[in-house]
């Protein structure tokens, strides 16, 4: 019972980030009022969102658990593509984003493979 309404709101969690993503892609300034966030403020809110990668990331290694090492890490790709994306369509340097997007598909796919791996074979 418990488990089922922690699943139920998880769900309803994620629907709020998924909106703003959204909101954001197709109307950033409405998106920003909507979210309360200010640009000028983009820096400091940065360090929140790194912050969160290392603690997903050192809550999956500690865990470990390979599957979930190998879902965390492919999740935390997707910030890294996504901005290479971004920077590479403008122009900009991307290097540092790509290398971090690869670098999270390489562990997530290594912890995918252990993960299938029977335990002492590799």
């Amino acid at each position: 019972m418990l488990e089922t309404v922690v699943i139920t709101f998880a769900g309803i969690g994620a629907l709020i980030p998924t909106y703003l993503a959204a909101v954001f892609a197709l109307a950033p300034d409405r998106a920003l009022a909507q979210a309360t966030h200010r640009a000028d403020a983009l820096p400091r809110v940065m360090v929140n969102r790194y912050a969160s990668f290392a603690l997903f990331a050192l809550a999956a290694a500690l865990s470990g658990d390979m599957a979930i090492v190998a879902v965390v890490f492919a999740i935390l790709a997707v910030p890294g593509l996504g901005d290479t994306l971004i920077y590479a369509r403008a122009g900009h340097p991307y290097a540092k984003h790509l290398a971090a997007g690869i670098g999270a598909l390489l562990v997530s796919a290594l912890a995918f493979a252990a993960a299938q791996t029977p335990t002492g074979v590799l």
